[in-house]
């Protein structure tokens, strides 16, 4: 399969279907069968963005990230990309992840699957409070989160109760050789989570009250470009029966 998914990347017109493979492997095959050579699969995909960067790649790679965090909690993100480089794990988040939820903030089940993954972040990452600079990629995601959520683009409120959503997913043969479209609705990854911006503001809900007057000011700062969005998070709050101190 390693072989499959690095022929499928190495094409721009092939990219996308790497993405869905990767994806369908983590949300159907057990961690412990994959992650031994899961090294091996981020060394294949900061190759190619080194290669050639483009916005449709930064979105499969940031949509993954979020699946695997969301599947797999932050920690082993940070591990997995710290084992290639010390610190590359903030460092994709700083400068790919972040940059392209700011600058195109997805919709749909994908907008689903990034808020699970940006409040896992949030809520379960010490990494993110060590110093001035990793508080401030804190901030940033509280930005991203709340973006997608107040975003009438997003259409989260569209999805359907089963858990599925009308894009289209794309399925492959039994020999992985030949890619095919299926006729059928892409698969819910969090069928758990009714409502993700309900677990956004219930999990900031239970930090902020962990940690009175920790957070309220990183909060504050990550709304500082656009402060319309202090009064989103303020209506989702408002929404989930919350609040923040």
């Amino acid at each position: 399969i390693l072989g499959v998914f690095q022929k499928l990347i190495s094409s721009q017109a092939n990219e996308q279907y790497a993405f869905d493979l990767l994806r369908a492997i983590v949300m159907y095959v057990p961690q412990e069968a994959f992650m031994p050579r899961f090294k091996d699969v981020l060394q294949i995909i900061l190759t190619k963005m080194q290669k050639k960067k483009t916005e449709k790649l930064v979105g499969l790679i940031s949509h993954f990230f979020a699946l695997f965090v969301g599947k797999f909690g932050p920690q082993a993100y940070f591990e997995q990309l710290n084992l290639l480089q010390n610190g590359l794990g903030l460092n994709i988040l700083a400068h790919v992840w972040i940059p392209r939820l700011l600058f195109a903030p997805p919709t749909r089940l994908e907008a689903k699957t990034q808020i699970v993954g940006l409040t896992k972040l949030l809520c379960e990452t010490p990494v993110l409070l060590a110093d001035a600079n990793a508080q401030n990629i804190w901030s940033q995601i509280v930005c991203c989160a709340v973006k997608i959520v107040a975003s009438p683009d997003s259409h989260l409120d569209s999805l359907s109760a089963d858990g599925d959503d009308d894009d289209v997913e794309i399925g492959y043969d039994a020999t992985y050789s030949v890619l095919h479209f299926a006729a059928r609705p892409a698969r819910d990854p969090f069928p758990d989570v009714p409502d993700a911006s309900i677990m956004l503001a219930q999990s900031l809900h239970r930090l902020c009250a962990s940690h009175p007057g920790r957070f309220t000011p990183l909060i504050q700062k990550g709304f500082e470009s656009d402060p319309k969005l202090g009064a989103g998070l303020e209506s989702l709050c408002l929404r989930a029966g919350v609040s923040l101190s």
